[in-house]
């Protein structure tokens, strides 16, 4: 599904660059451009990243 319609940004785009280490939705934008021409995937972008970096964190595996 694409998140960014004014770059072609995919949802499967975004989760390769966390996976490479975006940890920061300033680091996830500079690595995919995600949210920097009209910025209405901006909302989805940070959930995605929230998600995805909370879920991956150590806190987060020990708990389950």
């Amino acid at each position: 599904m694409y998140i960014c319609l004014c770059h072609g940004i995919s949802e499967n785009r975004l989760e390769q660059a966390i996976r490479e280490g975006a940890r920061s939705f300033e680091q996830l934008q500079s690595c995919t451009g995600v949210a920097t021409c009209c910025g209405a995937c901006e909302p989805c972008a940070r959930e995605m990243l929230e998600q995805r970096t909370l879920a991956s964190s150590p806190s987060a595996l020990q708990a389950s």
